[in-house]
């Protein structure tokens, strides 16, 4: 008869490496996107939409939140605005960030803002920025855009099409006004800038 097997407790520490090795594996991930872009690519709206949808994706990975989600509760991305990646965002409902479902919320207002944890503000909504984020400031929502001055403004992260590649800029100061805390491994492959005060 064999001998029964010991279930070894889980530690802190293991938990913690865990992490670690789960957050390197993402920003892998995330540098890969940021360095596989050829020109035929950014060429297509279509291939740089998915892009940039995979680049949302992969910041909910590495972003930490302050409130815990309700129990059974699904992880929620606003689309605000309209814009070329609307589908490829829509797709990511089949994927999970740290086991809850993803859901695409489209315009959100009101209470629905408080069920999304990351806000994509589309250029259609450029003229009323400044009362956007006003109104997404009191909540622990991570604001993604491609608008051009973005973080300037007080947003959280900037995609900008910078010789055929998609580079991040991030405010890190709003992001923890807000009560977001970004992985080193995120702001070592952005460019940090400040505004928004």
């Amino acid at each position: 008869m064999a001998a029964p097997s010991r279930c070894l407790p889980i530690t802190k520490g293991a938990l913690l490496s865990t992490r670690r090795v789960l957050v390197v594996v993402v920003m892998g991930v995330l540098a890969c996107l940021q360095a596989w872009m050829p020109a035929c690519a950014m060429a297509e709206p279509s291939s740089e939409s998915r892009i940039k949808a995979g680049i949302v994706y992969n910041l909910a990975l590495v972003v930490s939140w302050p409130d815990s989600l309700p129990q059974g509760s699904l992880f929620g991305i606003g689309m605000i605005g309209h814009d070329d990646a609307e589908p490829f965002l829509a797709s990511l409902a089949a994927k999970t960030v740290r086991g809850r479902g993803l859901a695409l919320r489209e315009q959100p207002t009101g209470q629905a803002l408080d069920e999304i944890r990351i806000a994509y503000i589309s250029r259609s909504q450029a003229t009323v920025l400044p009362a956007l984020l006003a109104t997404l400031a009191s909540r622990p929502v991570l604001t993604v855009s491609e608008m051009d001055g973005f973080c300037e403004q007080g947003g959280m992260v900037q995609m900008r099409r910078e010789r055929n590649r998609v580079q991040l800029r991030v405010n890190r100061e709003a992001a923890e006004k807000a009560g977001l805390r970004l992985s080193s491994q995120l702001l070592k492959v952005a460019e940090i800038v400040g505004g928004g005060d």
